[in-house]
């Protein structure tokens, strides 16, 4: 299927989930994040909405920057590729079945976390934004769970075991 001029961009991300492969790869330590080794710890950084226990809700984040992805999708007319990249993500079937065996209770975060990459490069390539640094440190292998920092300063919070 075509995904308009930036159709290899999104494709990258669709070939990506069938090989995804969490918590394999070293170079996010060379990465400007603040790792999370405890995954318990990184389930409530991604879900709490309690000020007391993180400095901003994640949630809060995530659906800030999508609204301006899902604008841009109808500013530019491109909200009927929406549904296809979503049928295509939203299936276990294209994950490989180790992933969604053991990250099962995550795997409603990291396919939306995907699917909102993908619709990034739809509308925007390949530009130095939010949800092109997801989509890059899903690649090394982390999970993007919280933000230290005020937002948009600070650090992108990523688990990853020891």
């Amino acid at each position: 299927m075509k995904y308009g001029r930036n159709t290899h961009l999104v494709e990258e991300v669709i070939h990506f989930i069938a090989n995804l492969h969490f918590f394999r790869n070293e170079n996010l330590l060379n990465r400007d994040v603040v790792m999370v080794n405890d995954y318990e710890r990184a389930q409530e950084l991604a879900w709490s909405q309690d000020l007391d226990e993180v400095e901003n809700v994640w949630e809060d984040i995530k659906s800030s920057e999508s609204g301006e992805i899902i604008g841009q999708l109808y500013e530019h007319d491109l909200n009927s590729m929406d549904h296809p990249i979503w049928e295509i993500i939203q299936s276990s079937e294209n994950f490989p079945d180790d992933f969604v065996s053991e990250y099962i209770d995550i795997f409603e975060e990291v396919m939306g976390d995907l699917h909102k990459c993908a619709l990034n490069r739809l509308v925007n390539g390949e530009v130095d934004n939010f949800y092109e640094r997801i989509f890059e440190i899903y690649k090394l292998g982390g999970w993007p769970c919280g933000w230290e920092g005020e937002y948009p300063e600070g650090r992108m919070i990523v688990y990853s075991p020891e």
